[in-house]
């Protein structure tokens, strides 16, 4: 009987050099779903929330100001400073935009890849 183990998937090491793993190109592609959840967790993340770092959204920022003097501005850029990914996008490919529900209701969502994230909700 013959014992068959699965081949170890390292590439050959250059002299002097530690061989480095050889990863599938379906891991190293990063699809408007991964962006999508990567955006959904800076809005879940308060700032400072991790120590050390202003990671974080500044959504409580918003509050109590008038809607001309330009939060949404101010959100997307610290969106685009806290994920790497999103600085990268053209500016075109984020936007900001609120709905009225009510008399007194508004409900902020954040576009990306066209789908739209609810701020502070869960869509």
């Amino acid at each position: 009987m013959f014992c068959v183990k699965k081949p170890v998937r390292f590439g050959k090491a250059p002299l002097g050099r530690r061989a480095m793993p050889q990863y599938d190109r379906e891991m190293n592609n990063v699809t408007a779903l991964d962006f999508q959840a990567m955006v959904s967790h800076w809005l879940a993340t308060p700032v400072n929330g991790y120590l050390g770092s202003d990671y974080g959204n500044v959504l409580p920022d918003l509050l109590q100001n008038p809607l001309r003097a330009g939060g949404a501005d101010v959100v997307l850029s610290k969106l685009r400073a806290d994920v790497p990914l999103a600085g990268a996008l053209p500016r075109a490919a984020l936007n900001m935009y609120m709905i009225d529900e009510g008399p007194d209701k508004r409900r902020f969502y954040i576009d990306v890849s066209g789908k739209p994230i609810e701020v502070g909700g869960g869509t």
